[in-house]
């Protein structure tokens, strides 16, 4: 499983107001707790296809309120081995998400998108990506 401090929005993630950082023994761990629910976040990683990486572009494009009709309108599989990544931080009650599109390029992932935040409703939408 990935660390907060080894994705690209992890520090974006921690600055969060929603978001309570707890530290482990010495600092060498790390848990990350969504307050509004007191629900455990945790790190996600999947891979697609480019052409997967493009619908994906369009789900985080689209207005919160219409991501569940882009999820359904753009449907994506994740493989093995791809060249585009989507990172996510997400809450054990999928009340919360935290998410950047990623693609490999000059030897490592940069990012495509924005840290994209979603709560609620929203959140349970794309929850599914990584629960399907």
């Amino acid at each position: 499983m990935a660390k907060i401090n080894h994705l690209e929005m992890g520090a974006d993630v921690m600055a969060l107001n929603d978001i309570e950082v707890k530290k482990g023994f010495l600092g060498l761990s790390c848990k990350l707790i969504y307050k509004p629910t007191n629900s455990v976040i945790k790190i996600k990683e999947k891979e697609y296809s480019a052409e997967d990486g493009k619908k994906l572009g369009n789900i985080l494009s689209a207005d919160p309120n219409d991501v569940e009709t882009a999820i359904n309108k753009f449907p994506v599989s994740a493989i093995n081995m791809g060249n585009v990544k989507l990172e996510a931080c997400l809450s054990d009650d999928h009340q919360f998400v935290a998410t950047q599109l990623l693609s490999f390029q000059d030897f490592g992932y940069k990012p495509v998108t924005e840290m994209v935040v979603y709560t609620g409703k929203t959140a349970e939408a794309f929850a599914k990506l990584f629960t399907a």
